[in-house]
């Protein structure tokens, strides 16, 4: 056998391993997005940026952060959040903790997390009031007015964690023990603030550089993990704000770089779990439709009209789709249609085969008047390998007999490697398929030039 036969076996394979690929890709993308697998992954890896589930509640609750969220009710949270949002929405956050409307909106992240302990009913009417204060509370923080209208939005806010304390007896423990830290940290905010402010006859320095250290003063009594990450990302920058480039510029460029290294390694942690996932969907899929990888190069090796027929429809898509990022929004109706194809051709495929009627003793007819018993535990070829339906001989196609050990090893390694091979990818074999098809082409003009010299 040529090396162009050994090709074309490659070529088939590699042309069956893309289209279940695709297929894969397909059903892959329905159950991440069904799973929100991006949004959840990129919630979990902020909060452990951030060092503090509240945190990060209060990040995702931010107005610049909201904006990214989707669904109807606004409720389904961002698979990607851009490093520019990502900075000003935590420097936002970090200049305006010093105020007391952000401790009491910690109070009531921190309530969160008990409510979810208390039953059903009791916990659905929690925490709608819960979110109701909220909301009072995030317009205290983000409020520009005088210290007046800020301090009916904190009366309001403290009525409402006062309604809570009220009406849920379960959560007063927990309010008590929150509203007790929630005055100690603001006596210790206020003491180190004076202090700060002492050099400035007792007045806020108003400069961002100003602002954010009295952010990061109150962090390290709020959240001392997360203002040691800040502070490492802080320094330096006082020297370059020196050498024309803005204090806030050098440090949102700190942020952003952090966020986005760390966004590469949650890219190669999505990029396994979801390789895992597709070879756990290419493997059911591949056991459903009896893709043996195995016995499908046997079957090409053995049968020159069906590798031709699947080469020819190899060559044509690659020929047909010569940009590689086709594979990344295939068209579903072609690519079916290619399967069908493929599903017309004798390549051995599916688990039971077209009916057969039974006589009366449970005997099939096979060509030639020649008959066979139809068992599910078939020892010998001279009984078929079926299931009984009724009147029916449903037989059992592409499978060795029910007593041959090695040929069901042989039949597990197969599914095996179809999973694997699949879980690699379209665009994987896509790059294959045009690069194999190109060399067979080369080698075919090569042989046809040979022949014309000799002539």
């Amino acid at each position: 056998m040529s090396i162009m036969a050994i090709l074309e076996v490659a070529l088939g394979m590699i042309f069956a391993w893309l289209v279940l690929s695709v297929a894969v890709m397909y059903i892959q993308e329905w159950m991440v997005g069904r799973m929100a697998w991006r949004s959840e992954m990129l919630e979990s890896y902020i909060s452990n940026l951030v060092a503090d589930p509240s945190l990060a509640r209060q990040f995702y609750d931010h107005p610049l952060i909201q904006g990214l969220h989707s669904g109807s009710d606004g409720q389904s949270k961002p698979a990607y959040i851009p490093a520019a949002q990502f900075s000003m929405a935590l420097l936002d956050i970090i200049t305006n903790m010093p105020k007391e409307s952000s401790l009491v909106q910690k109070v009531l992240y921190d309530l969160d997390k008990e409510i979810d302990r208390l039953g059903w009913g009791k916990k659905k009417s929690a925490r709608l009031q819960l979110n109701q204060t909220l909301v009072l509370a995030r317009k205290a923080v983000s409020s520009q007015g005088d210290a007046a209208s800020i301090t009916v939005m904190l009366d309001a806010v403290k009525r409402g964690i006062r309604t809570l304390y009220d009406d849920h007896p379960a959560l007063r423990r927990a309010i008590r023990a929150r509203i007790h830290e929630y005055l100690a940290q603001k006596e210790q905010i206020d003491g180190i603030l004076a202090g700060m402010r002492a050099k400035n006859d007792g007045n806020p320095d108003e400069t961002p550089e100003g602002q954010l250290k009295e952010g990061m003063a109150a962090m390290s009594i709020v959240q001392p993990e997360f203002k040691q990450a800040i502070e490492a990302l802080t320094n330096g920058v006082d020297a370059a704000s020196s050498q024309g480039e803005g204090f806030l510029d050098g440090v949102r460029k700190n942020l952003e770089d952090w966020f986005n290294n760390a966004m590469d390694r949650l890219t190669g942690w999505y990029k396994r779990r979801a390789q895992t996932l597709a070879f756990m969907i290419a493997l059911a899929v591949g056991v459903m439709l009896n893709i043996d990888s195995l016995q499908i190069a046997t079957q090409l090796w053995r049968d020159p009209a069906v590798r031709e027929a699947l080469t020819a429809q190899a060559s044509a898509f690659a020929n047909a789709n010569p940009d590689p990022s086709v594979v990344a929004t295939p068209d579903a109706q072609k690519m079916a249609a290619i399967a069908l194809q493929i599903s017309q051709l004798n390549v051995p495929l599916g688990w039971i085969g077209t009916a057969m009627p039974m006589d009366a003793s449970g005997m099939v007819i096979i060509g030639d008047a020649a008959e066979k018993v139809c068992n599910f535990s078939a020892q010998s070829d001279a009984e078929l390998f079926g299931i009984r339906w009724g009147s029916e001989c449903h037989p059992i196609i592409n499978t060795p007999l029910f007593n041959d050990p090695t040929g069901w090893l042989l039949k597990l390694i197969g599914l095996f490697i179809t999973g694997a091979a699949a879980a690699q990818g379209a665009p994987f074999w896509f790059d294959i398929l045009k690069k194999v098809v190109n060399v067979r082409a080369n080698g075919i003009n090569s042989d046809e030039a040979a022949l014309k010299a000799g002539n």
